[in-house]
């Protein structure tokens, strides 16, 4: 007697076929309750949100105010500084928590050694991100400047100064 491959295959499954399957996993035990537990609230999925971007003022060059109340981040347009040719600040003024603060900023240097400062007066502008945009700057010699922020908040004015050489 012959048999035909279709018919033995679906004998061989219909007979074996649970023979190789996996138990079914036991049921998980339940915890035991008391009387005064809450029943347990349901898990919460998980927010696939974007991860945030960077502070704009993230790796900008960072001065602490004399007093110690603004953290005074700033970059430099071009970088570095040139000598003689008109260059542009970005200037963030974050508070004790890290947070902008809604303050006044005015900008100047002076070479202290020379007695002299900018021939310039830079224009300041805030920009959409909560920091300031200080155009019109210009070192016109070499040497050591200081770079003045005044952060002013109601009456009372406090000095950043950073060190900047122009060789």
């Amino acid at each position: 007697m012959r048999i035909r491959p279709v018919v033995l295959a679906l004998t061989l499954a219909a007979c074996g076929a649970d023979r190789y399957a996996e138990p079914p996993p036991p049921p998980a035990p339940e915890a035991p309750r008391t009387p005064d537990a809450a029943p347990a609230a349901p898990i919460a999925p998980i927010a696939r949100t974007a991860p945030a971007a960077p502070p704009a003022w993230q790796g900008a060059a960072a001065t602490l105010s004399n007093a110690g109340h603004w953290d005074v981040r700033w970059t430099s347009e071009p970088a570095p500084i040139p000598e003689n040719e008109p260059f542009a600040l970005t200037v963030w003024v974050l508070d004790r928590d890290g947070e902008l603060a809604d303050v006044d900023l005015s900008v100047d240097a002076a070479m202290p050694e020379h007695g002299h400062g900018m021939n310039r007066v830079p224009r300041i502008v805030e920009r959409e991100d909560g920091g300031f945009q200080v155009d019109g700057l210009l070192f016109h010699m070499p040497g050591r400047w200081e770079l003045y922020f005044d952060v002013t908040r109601g009456a009372l004015t406090e000095r950043a100064q950073v060190e900047v050489v122009l060789e």
